[in-house]
């Protein structure tokens, strides 16, 4: 019966952090190529139940003294004590594009990079913006909807700073607007695109390719952090997988919210009923101790 009780509190709890999961993506559906969490429910090591029996029937032996040996286990069956959510994994599925006509938005398509088998496995690569993290690291983010600061730097909105095909921040001076800047599809930055006699290359966006983005680790909301350098898709030897780039467009963020809320009601259900099994346990445990109560 106790273990009745930690199976239905184990549900409980796993069911609790996955609501938050979904509350976090609910929560920034609208914010600009945020990649959903989905979370992962595992059961609890099985364990494998056997009853011993006391003595074998013919195990008797004889010597200097009369004993029986002892019996060999009797397998009953495996037994798992609940679910527990083990860990939070992004999906990196391309979000839908939005028109914006803002110069300086700006949106991968990456779904032409061809899927790696990795531990015997296809997983899908994944193309990300660099950015400079305030500690100077670099971070990966897929949130294209820029603007330039006092200083001409671009920056997300998140205030990170994006970094060029050479690593360093690219910045735009001469007092250039954001109107008179054009972004090819392969990330080149150009001034004055209309103007031939003033059109001029500024610099290259930064693009990295993740082969396992499940490695990635989630700094924020929108920037994720890999242990091992990644390289950039400008660096030498290195090809542009598939990847193209959308200026004027902006990359919507992949939750599906009719999906997610319907998901966040079945998440309460399964929550209600592992209270009704603790519910039922405490009232047999209530009157499994009445028994035998001497009154007055």
């Amino acid at each position: 019966m106790i273990r009745g009780l930690n199976t239905a509190a184990s549900g409980m709890f796993s069911l609790e952090r996955r609501q938050e999961t979904l509350s976090n993506n609910l929560a920034n559906a609208q914010t600009p190529g945020y990649k959903k969490d989905d979370t992962v429910q595992r059961a609890f090591p099985r364990l494998l139940m056997q009853r011993i029996q006391d003595f074998n029937e013919n195990g008797k032996v004889t010597g200097a003294g009369t004993f029986q040996l002892p019996g060999q286990p009797v397998p009953i069956g495996e037994l798992y004590n609940g679910v527990y959510s083990q860990e939070r994994i992004p999906s990196f599925s391309q979000g839908a594009l939005v028109q914006t006509d803002n110069p300086l938005d700006l949106a991968i398509v990456d779904q032409d990079i061809p899927a790696q088998i990795i531990n015997g496995r296809p997983v899908k690569p994944a193309a990300f913006f660099a950015v400079q993290l305030p500690n100077g690291n670099i971070g990966y983010t897929r949130n294209g909807k820029w603007d330039l600061d006092a200083n001409g730097h671009l920056v997300t909105s998140d205030g990170y700073l994006v970094l060029g095909a050479d690593r360093q921040p690219v910045q735009v001076t001469d007092s250039i607007r954001k109107e008179d800047l054009f972004i090819s599809t392969e990330g080149q930055l150009f001034a004055y695109p209309n103007d031939p006699a003033q059109t001029r290359s500024i610099g290259q966006i930064g693009l990295a390719v993740v082969q396992n983005p499940a490695e990635l680790r989630r700094l924020g909301g929108n920037v994720f952090q890999s242990t091992n350098p990644i390289p950039f898709i400008q660096d030498t030897g290195g090809t542009n997988p598939g990847i193209s780039l959308h200026q004027g467009f902006m990359e919507q963020s992949n939750v599906d919210t009719g999906q997610t809320m319907t998901d966040m009601m079945m998440t309460i259900k399964g929550y209600e009923a592992n209270q009704k099994v603790i519910s039922v346990y405490d009232n047999s445990l209530q009157q499994l101790f009445s028994v035998g109560k001497l009154n007055g």
